[in-house]
């Protein structure tokens, strides 16, 4: 079992039970929240939305006001998916979850130990804007609405009523996993633990155990003057886990107010992050600055204090309270110290004592950004929205009505004393002040691509000086070695630059843009072009094996559902264990061959057999894998085939042509509803399968005559 930032539940646990009989003690934690769902009810009636769901029960909110456009949101997404929902934003309790399990306690302590309900209690009223907090609170309300009409549904007695805070929570708890606290975290506490490639970019907060996968997301924008019609376009590809509190939801809000906003959210979650409005849209990749510091600490013998500039400094110590549901209504608590010192949150480990210092310590307006970015029409206004500086870390990818486009690397980047003689991307010494950051440089300092030359941007969680591979590309020498800007470049980015760059006549169709969105090749630079040639040349003793190795170097790096090669090059990828996959192809290889015959009868099946979108009684083959710009991330199955559990999901293509009428095309891999047995539970699948697309309503007009139901929360 793995160890829960210093202490092992599992023991916890039996010693609780046997204490509880022993004792005769009724084991009540007294967390339960009063909720009342006749209040809950005289709060709903305040607020005015209508639920307007299309043919493919995609919810579009119609509000008279942005808060009531987000209590629909709320009610709808809850007819959906109440269970993740609730999930969710039970993870942003801290103190107040009452933990069903290791994974959620360790989650409770981590929203402890991060302080976020006490910044969130602080700056709610003073650091958040009226309107945010109304919009946070429509959703809380819709929420607990359904909970009233629906009491069966609650999972657990410490989420409702749920708070405009509680909302808040979520989203200050879920910016710096992001970002990577959560590897931060596993890397001190559990070094050795593996992640699993369902979980998301780089939110391995649980430490499960799973393959090692590199994630990503794509994005596109195409400038009038690279359009071969003169339209603007935009492809909006971000890649996250199939299922679960990481996968998009789609929706769309519309209000009296102004907002129109199609597009992808999280459960728990009232803002969008990416798709478009009427005159603006944008995507969302994940970029990998240096937002986190980690120092080493000397500690006292007592434990009790720290040094720095050579004194010893006590800690900052409070209390965490992790409650744990045991059986029925017994619970149990457990006490660990929740430490800071001057740099901010301490993890004690068995090989030392660490603080970490990450870029948005104490900042609650995550929401309240992302809720800017939705309301700007134009790009000026995007980036007037980007200039809060209360988002961790993304790259946008942005194109407006006008025919503008733009790159911009967001990070809230901190201000490291340049010249300080240390690794900031090391362990730094704790007992240095000055090397304990306050500020943050400015937007504008970032690598940014505005209305570049080139006529188009694009991203595929790749270094930010190879965009264009031309004069447009920003220049690293620009940007301080402090702010560990990444220099990588993925398959997709391979891919994509390469087939961006080398359109001949310097003109994109709307077709060609799609085909590149949807290629399933590698690159012959890549890690699966390389291990393919390390198949290729290790000498293998067995005669089968070698065989089956030469096959695979005549693989042609395609990932398309008819190759009959990806499978022995990309199963050998499914079968090493480390990071370094090269390095165990002598038995990762013969593994591929063995799990291929075994379940397929042959070395070399049609890809399509192994590679598949399963959900319900639907199994379909699918085109893509690993890093491919149609990206398909799979887990292996009993039965020989992959299941995708990561990758392609809500995609949005949208258009503006040269006469300013807009066009959205959508596609989902599953469906809009995540209940079992539901009428959208499947019903884009073959869609998404088939690489096809379905129109989205944008004005308020369209989206009632593609209505096939309207109704209000609760009147349904």
């Amino acid at each position: 079992m793995l160890r829960f930032v210093g202490f092992g539940l599992a023991a916890v646990l039996a010693a609780a039970i046997v204490a509880a009989f022993a004792l005769g003690l009724r084991l009540t934690p007294g967390l339960e929240r009063d909720f009342d769902p006749e209040a809950a009810r005289e709060m709903a009636a305040g607020y005015s939305a209508e639920i307007v769901r299309d043919e493919w029960g995609v919810p579009r909110i119609i509000g008279v006001s942005d808060a009531d456009a987000a209590f629909g949101l709320a009610y709808a997404h809850a007819e959906d998916d109440f269970e993740t929902i609730q999930a969710s934003l039970r993870a942003g309790l801290g103190a107040g979850m009452i933990a069903a399990n290791e994974e959620e306690a360790r989650t409770s302590y981590l929203v402890q130990l991060l302080r976020i309900r006490e910044d969130v209690e602080a700056g709610y009223e003073t650091e958040l804007s009226q309107e945010a907090r109304a919009f946070a609170e429509g959703y809380a309300a819709g929420l607990n609405l359904y909970a009233a009409n629906h009491p069966g549904e609650r999972v657990s007695r410490d989420l409702f009523p749920v708070t405009g805070q509680d909302v808040v929570a979520l989203s200050s708890f879920f910016s710096p996993l992001f970002y990577g606290f959560g590897d931060t975290v596993a890397e001190i506490m559990a070094p050795q633990a593996e992640r699993d490639p369902a979980q998301g970019q780089a939110l391995q907060v649980f430490l499960q155990e799973g393959s090692n996968v590199a994630l990503g997301s794509n994005a596109f924008a195409i400038a009038p003057s690279r359009s071969a019609d003169g339209a603007t376009r935009l492809i909006v590809n971000s890649h996250q886990p199939t299922d679960g509190a990481l996968a998009w939801y789609e929706s769309h809000l519309i209000s009296g107010e102004g907002l129109n906003f199609a597009g992808g959210l999280f459960p728990g979650a009232p803002v969008l992050h990416l798709g478009t409005n009427p005159d603006l849209g944008y995507a969302a990749t994940v970029n990998y600055p240096d937002l986190i510091d980690v120092y080493a600490l000397t500690v006292s013998e007592d434990g009790d204090s720290y040094e720095l500039d050579g004194e010893m400094r006590d800690f900052d110590r409070r209390t965490a309270r992790m409650t744990v549901r045991l059986f029925g209504p017994f619970g149990w608590q457990v006490t660990r110290p929740a430490d800071w010192s001057a740099h901010g949150p301490v993890l004690h480990a068995d090989h030392g004592s660490f603080a970490v210092r990450h870029a948005t310590m104490g900042d609650i307006r995550f929401g309240e950004q992302a809720f800017a970015m939705m309301k700007a029409r134009s790009l000026d206004e995007f980036e007037n929205a980007l200039e809060m500086g209360a988002m961790g870390n993304t790259n946008r990818i942005v194109a407006d009505r006008h025919g503008r486009i733009a790159r911009f690397y967001v990070a809230r980047m901190p201000d490291r004393l340049p010249d300080a003689g240390v690794d900031w991307t090391g362990i730094l010494p704790g007992d240095r002040s000055d090397l304990i950051w306050e500020d943050f440089a400015p937007v504008s300092a970032l690598p940014h691509m505005i209305d570049p030359e080139a006529g188009y941007v694009l991203d595929a969680n790749h270094s930010p000086f190879e965009v264009t591979l031309g004069a447009d590309d920003p220049d690293p020498a620009d940007y301080p070695a402090e702010f560990g800007i990444e220099t990588n470049m993925t398959n997709r980015a391979l891919r994509a630059t390469s087939l961006l760059a080398g359109d001949l006549d310097g003109r994109t169709t709307q077709g060609e843009l799609i085909q590149i969105k949807y290629d399933d090749a590698y690159d012959e630079e890549s890690l699966a072009a390389q291990l393919r040639d390390a198949i290729a040349s290790t000498p293998f003793e067995d005669a089968a094996v070698r065989e089956a190795a030469e096959r695979a170097g005549a693989w042609t790096l395609s990932a398309s559902r008819e190759n009959r090669g990806a499978g022995l090059v990309l199963m050998t990828y499914y079968m090493t264990e480390g990071e370094d996959v090269l390095a165990e192809v002598e038995t990762a290889f013969p593994l591929a061959v063995d799990w291929l015959t075994a379940h397929h009868g042959r070395i070399d099946p049609e890809w399509g057999e192994i590679n598949r979108l399963m959900r319900g009684e639907v199994n379909l083959p699918l085109d893509g894998g690993p890093d491919t710009l149609r990206a398909v991330y799979g887990d292996p199955q009993e039965d020989g085939t992959l299941r995708m559990v990561a990758g392609d999901g809500l995609t949005y293509f949208v258009e503006w042509r040269e006469d300013g009428t807009q066009s959205v095309l959508a596609t989902h891999q599953y469906g809009a509803s995540n209940r079992p047995g539901t009428d959208h539970y499947t019903t884009q699948m073959e869609m998404f399968a088939s690489e096809g697309l379905r129109p989205v309503p944008m004005s308020e007009a369209a989206v009632r005559r593609a209505a096939v139901e309207i109704y209000r929360p609760g009147e349904e």
